[in-house]
């Protein structure tokens, strides 16, 4: 005799558990239509009408997941489109702001360097006349030295000459009184000889 489902679901259980299950499905398939076999059958059928509409269903959604897909894809592709011509865009925007700045620094860095040799130039002026100045006024200086030294000498000189001539005039006086006195007593002495005489 073959193995029947039953005995294959025995398989492994003592003997007491395999008279328990004949049992059990003895009493199950002596039921009313509303029994639990019946309701076994019922759900067992449709879990198979289930199962039946898995692999289509399975069919739908990979078709549908496959449009999905090329419609993700399709947006993918444009939008990496988008972005690598946004990008050159950006990017040759962004060349030429960078072109810009660069221009303006060179001409700034270059007005600079004109500008400093300006600068530098007119400090060199400055440090030239300064030193013309600082020369100009050392000569000036030792001018006024020599001739503050030649105007005391001539101060001097000439309070030299006034006391000289005070001299002078001192001697002239004393000389001109005795020129009086020999007057006066030769004409004294004529008078008295004319008086007298």
């Amino acid at each position: 005799m073959e193995d029947t489902d039953f005995d294959f679901l025995c398989n492994g259980l003592s003997t007491d558990e395999a008279k328990r299950m004949r049992k059990i499905l003895a009493e199950w398939s002596d039921g009313d239509e509303d029994g639990f076999p019946v309701q076994l059958v019922m759900l067992t059928r449709a879990q198979w009408r289930a199962a039946a509409l898995v692999p289509q269903a399975v069919n739908e959604s990979r078709k549908l997941i496959e449009l999905h897909l090329a419609e993700y894809r399709r947006q993918t592709a444009a939008l990496i489109g988008n972005l690598s011509a946004v990008g050159e865009e950006q990017s040759d925007e962004l060349t030429s702001i960078v072109k810009a700045h660069t221009e303006a620094l060179n001409q700034a860095s270059s007005s600079f360097r004109s500008q400093l040799k300006e600068i530098g130039a007119a400090a060199m002026d400055i440090r030239r006349h300064l030193d013309d100045g600082v020369s100009a006024h050392h000569r000036v200086k030792n001018d006024l030295k020599a001739a503050s030294e030649r105007f005391q000498k001539s101060c001097a000189e000439l309070d030299a000459g006034i006391n000289g001539l005070q001299i002078r005039q001192d001697w002239l006086a004393l000389l001109g009184l005795i020129a009086v006195g020999i007057v006066l007593g030769f004409v004294g002495g004529v008078v008295v000889a004319l008086k007298y005489g």
